[in-house]
């Protein structure tokens, strides 16, 4: 297949000229022609929003620099979407961004070339949605694609987020980025891997979201040798969770500096959970290793009904301190804006007992796995795990209501349980094989703590 030079097209590599109309020139020159490789050579150019096309293969030379352009105004306004949201706002639009593609086939972008969106937020909050600017990539109801070798920095918006999609393939990904990283929607056949992701939201985080105007399902996917950081979830399923997630496997993962959870599997809004398993994970500095949560916020069409989650496999799993304060992206508007890189595992954020502020002794939030008392969880397993926690709490509730936060986070039922380790609550069938807890300072608090298990 043919390449096409992008500076043949007209664009500058100055890092000053806005190129959006001529690398949009060349992908349509290219798509019109049977499809190739759009080529940015050795170069810094300025972009704004390109809509993909079928068989488009975007290549970044090693030495290539892609801006986002500072001005927000300059990017695609969110389209008109005729039916029912029933999610966030984010999942909910795909033309605010720098690539976008709709209904495409065999699409790649790739090259070891940078993509900067240069934190460009949007100001005015326009959006409504709490300042967040354009995604980085976003695509819908696309097959067949591979994102790969790329660096991608400073996205005000999610990074990489693709609904709809099969047969996808993302590699080799190094980023940097405020929101969440890597966003599969309601996708299938999809193997994520060897990627270095740092982010100020959830560093890979699954939605089965309404954004596709009927419920759907994300399913066969693979994560194999990542290494996350997060501000918020290493690893997430949820909160959209309308659908389902099926068949799912994750294993060899670095997790380290993770303000809340290394690994949390939710369904909210009715999603089915069925069969994921999560393996060979190492955390180290994270405050919750592991929030496995059925609720009831149901938030979707009429007539949605409590989901399942079950078939849970988590193995070979170790977490461990220093649990001190360490360097990071911020998080949100607000924190970028006061130039929150700085977060101390003491100073969680609004939280159940905390203030946004006050330093907390007994600050680690405890680990917990629960159904719900008229849906279980099922056959859920626990196989060489190692918690090696901060410990230190002295006072605690020994009972724990059945009321939850709509908002599903690992300290829905409040920030400390009365277990150090894992609380569980409303599962049938629950094993654990080998799984050890130890704190680093006393704790009054059993290891672990079992209501209406069988």
């Amino acid at each position: 297949m043919r390449k096409y030079n992008v500076k043949d097209f007209g664009a500058a590599a100055d890092g000053k000229t806005l190129n959006t109309k001529a690398v949009q020139s060349v992908i349509d020159f290219c798509h019109k022609a049977g499809g190739g490789t759009v080529f940015f050579p050795k170069g810094e150019y300025v972009l704004s929003t390109v809509f993909l096309k079928s068989n488009i293969k975007i290549e970044l030379a090693n030495d290539a620099i892609i801006y986002g352009s500072e001005n927000f105004y300059d990017y695609c306004p969110d389209e008109k979407v005729e039916y029912p949201l029933y999610q966030d706002a984010s999942h909910s639009f795909f033309h605010c961004s720098l690539f976008v593609g709709i209904d495409c086939e065999n699409i790649s972008l790739t090259g070891r070339g940078t993509i900067d969106m240069r934190s460009c937020w949007d100001e005015d909050n326009v959006r409504n949605i709490v300042h967040r600017g354009a995604k980085c990539i976003a695509l819908k109801n696309c097959k067949n694609v591979a994102i790969s070798h790329l660096t991608i920095l400073n996205a005000t918006d999610l990074a990489v987020y693709f609904a709809g999609c099969e047969c996808v393939d993302i590699s080799d990904i190094k980023m940097r980025t405020y929101i969440d990283g890597i966003s599969p929607d309601n996708s299938k056949n999809v193997c994520i891997h060897d990627c270095d992701l740092e982010t100020g939201d959830d560093a890979i985080v699954f939605k089965s979201s309404y954004t596709l105007n009927k419920i759907d399902y994300c399913k066969n996917i693979m994560v194999r040798d990542c290494r996350l950081k997060s501000r918020c979830n290493a690893i997430k399923f949820g909160t959209e969770t309308n659908g389902g997630f099926y068949d799912i496997d994750i294993r060899n993962c670095y997790i380290y500096e993770t303000r809340i959870t290394g690994i949390a599997i939710e369904s909210v809004d009715g999603a089915i959970v069925d069969g994921i398993t999560i393996k060979d994970i190492k955390m180290v500095n994270v405050n919750a290793p592991l929030f496995i949560h059925l609720g009831r916020r149901l938030r979707g069409p009429k007539g949605r009904e409590i989901g399942r989650i079950r078939n849970i496999t988590l193995e070979n799993i170790t977490a461990e301190g220093p649990y001190e304060p360490y360097e990071t992206i911020a998080w949100n508007y607000n924190s970028f804006k006061a130039g929150d890189n700085l977060q101390d595992p003491k100073v969680f954020g609004v939280a159940e007992s905390f203030d946004g502020a006050k330093r907390t002794d007994d600050w680690q939030m405890t680990s917990n796995i629960c159904g719900l008392l008229e849906s279980p969880l099922e056959n859920i397993t626990l196989k060489n795990i190692e918690l090696k926690l901060d410990g230190g709490v002295t006072e605690y509730k020994k009972e724990v209501s059945e009321d939850a936060l709509d908002y599903p986070e690992v300290y829905v039922y409040g920030r400390i349980l009365p277990a150090k380790g894992i609380y569980f609550r409303h599962i049938k069938g629950l094993t654990l094989d080998n799984v050890r807890v130890e704190t680093r300072r006393s704790d009054k608090r059993k290891d672990f703590v079992f209501k209406d298990i069988s």
